[in-house]
């Protein structure tokens, strides 16, 4: 922990009292008013001696923040109240660095943690600085007080996200990363001069991963879009991921279908994009909609077992059984182990010998019979390989093999093989 100078700031608050003459009854109405100020006077004095004597800032603080309830308070004065707090907190801050410093115990969290109250104490001083007054014009005080006391510190605002990152302590890390980030433009110029911040990359990122980690969606989505440039391709993906999952917890339909169709055509290789929206176009019915993207992503990488996977899929729902069989073949010769395309092609034809059955002739003496229930026989034939690789890829799914092998066996006169079936089915019930 690099070791920070060791001062005293102390705050002196001038009050002027002009002579005038009061009558009784003037005197007795504006005394509730004298003992206001004199109270705040009060808390100030007793912050200023906390500040000198490096005790009691605690208490100091607290009472300042709670007069903040005080009707009277002007904007200007509750403005003041932050800053003083924030002086306040940044003295906790230093009693811990001198600790440090003289090789005392000390507490780091305590160090690190101040420091983060201290830049909270400064963002309320700022928000009701310029508020406007009651003429409406603002008239900010304390802006280039705040904006110092925010860059003598920044560096060990990073340095709290670290300390934190290095206990995996994701959730108190994020706050230093987030302010790190905030106020970035704050730390881009120095005297005019634009200066170079080396860290930003690395804290935003971190700031992005540290919410994630915590199901902080909104803290991810804040931060992922300007994360994702200063990763690589692998990192970016996982990263635009999170984005689509933070929005999905969110309950932001819109961005998280937007995120996602962002996520398909930047990073056509992280395959759960195309999952996603493939299953998303599926549940609303957009069949061709879903083999348009399939192919989008066919041209672009060559074409994955996935992408035939969930065309097979769409064109089974649309009942187009041999487009569905074709695309369920180039699944499995690219991954002769998907089981659901496997499934696909058996319940394609399954379907297809259902049919054939339905509008065959069932007059023996009729020419077409034999024709008929040797081709019904010919697509039962056909389906039973599919639904006996689905069974052997997964075994422990039987109510997606079993039903179709009882039917398959029943049709082809299989005994044996139906016997084993329906004892299973039976065990079952």
């Amino acid at each position: 922990m690099k070791k920070l100078s060791y001062c005293l700031i102390i705050l002196i608050s001038a009050f002027l009292v002009a002579p005038c003459s009061l009558s009784a009854k003037a005197k007795k109405e504006n005394k509730p008013e004298k003992v206001k100020q004199e109270k705040m006077a009060t808390l100030y004095k007793n912050a200023r001696t906390a500040l000198k004597n490096q005790g009691g800032q605690d208490a100091a603080r607290d009472a300042l923040l709670g007069a903040l309830a005080r009707p009277e308070l002007k904007n200007k004065q509750k403005a003041k109240v932050y800053y003083t707090a924030a002086l306040l907190e940044e003295s906790l801050n230093g009693v811990e660095n001198r600790k440090a410093y003289l090789k005392q115990a000390c507490d780091t969290a305590k160090f690190f943690n101040k420091l983060r109250d201290m830049y909270g104490q400064l963002r309320l001083c700022d928000s009701v600085d310029v508020l406007p007054d009651a003429k409406g014009k603002v008239h900010p005080r304390y802006q280039n007080r705040t904006r110092a006391q925010r860059l003598q510190h920044r560096k060990n605002i990073i340095g709290g996200g670290k300390f934190f990152l290095a206990k995996k302590d994701y959730a108190s890390a994020y706050p230093f990363l987030d302010l790190y980030c905030d106020y970035k433009d704050e730390a881009a110029t120095k005297n005019g001069a634009e200066v170079p911040d080396t860290l930003y990359s690395q804290a935003v990122v971190w700031a992005t991963l540290s919410a994630f980690q915590t199901n902080n969606f909104a803290g991810t989505v804040k931060h992922v879009d300007k994360a994702i440039p200063f990763t690589d391709s692998i990192t970016a993906a996982i990263l635009q991921e999170y984005k689509v999952r933070s929005y999905g917890q969110l309950a932001n339909d819109s961005a998280w279908l937007a995120s996602l169709e962002e996520g398909v055509l930047k990073y056509p290789n992280h395959d759960w994009f195309f999952v996603q929206l493939s299953d998303w176009c599926y549940r609303q019915r957009g069949f061709e909609q879903e083999r348009i993207l399939a192919d989008k992503l066919i041209a672009q990488t060559g074409g994955k077992a996935i992408h035939y996977y969930a065309k097979s899929k769409s064109y089974l729902s649309e009942e187009n059984f041999d487009a569905c069989i074709a695309s369920a073949d180039t699944c499995i010769a690219l991954d002769n182990n998907y089981a659901d395309a496997w499934y696909n092609k058996g319940i394609a034809y399954l379907n297809k010998a259902v049919i054939s059955q339905e509008v065959s002739s069932k007059d023996t003496k009729n020419p077409d019979y034999l024709k008929d229930k040797m081709r019904t026989q010919e697509f039962y034939r056909q389906a039973r390989p599919c639904m006996e690789m689905v069974r052997k890829l997964q075994p422990e799914k039987m109510d997606r093999w079993a039903s179709p092998l009882y039917r398959i066996y029943l049709n082809l006169n299989l005994g044996d093989e139906f016997n084993e079936i329906d004892k299973l089915l039976n065990q079952k019930k």
